[in-house]
C-alpha cells in the first residue's frame, strides 16, 4: 500500500501517462502539483526510486539544458493504478459495512440475552 505522498505522485504520473505509454517530466513539474509544504527534490527522488522498484514504472534519468528530467514508462502495475485504487476503496467500505453490521448484530443478540435472563 502506498503512502499518501507516494499516492499523490503516482496519481500525477498516471494522469500524464494514461494516454501515452511514456513521458518526459521534470521534478519541478511534479513538485508543483503535489501541494505539500516540506516537499523537496531529494524526497521526490526517493519516492520515484521506490515506485520504480515496486514495479509501477520504468524510470530513466535524463538531462535537458542542465536540468534533470525523468523518462517514465508505465508498466502493468502502473497502468492498473486507478483500478487498484477503486478496489482498495471498495474493500475499505466493505470492511466498514461488515464491522457496522456485526456491531448491530451483537447489540441485538445482547438485548435478546438480557431479556431472556
Amino acid at each position: 500500500m502506498l503512502s499518501k505522498t507516494e499516492s499523490k505522485v503516482m496519481a500525477i504520473l498516471y494522469n500524464y501517462c494514461k494516454e501515452k505509454n511514456s513521458i518526459l517530466i521534470s521534478p519541478t513539474d511534479i513538485i508543483r502539483q503535489v501541494d505539500e509544504k516540506d516537499f523537496a527534490s531529494a524526497k521526490l527522488d526517493k519516492i520515484m526510486n521506490d515506485l520504480s522498484m515496486d514495479g509501477y514504472f520504468d524510470l530513466v534519468y535524463s538531462d535537458r539544458h542542465g536540468q534533470t528530467i525523468y523518462c517514465i514508462t508505465l508498466l502493468e502495475k502502473g497502468k492498473a493504478y486507478s483500478r487498484s485504487k477503486k478496489v482498495q476503496r471498495r474493500n475499505i467500505l466493505f470492511r466498514i459495512g461488515l464491522s457496522l453490521g456485526l456491531a448491530i448484530f451483537s447489540f441485538i443478540i445482547g438485548l435478546i440475552l438480557k431479556a431472556i435472563f
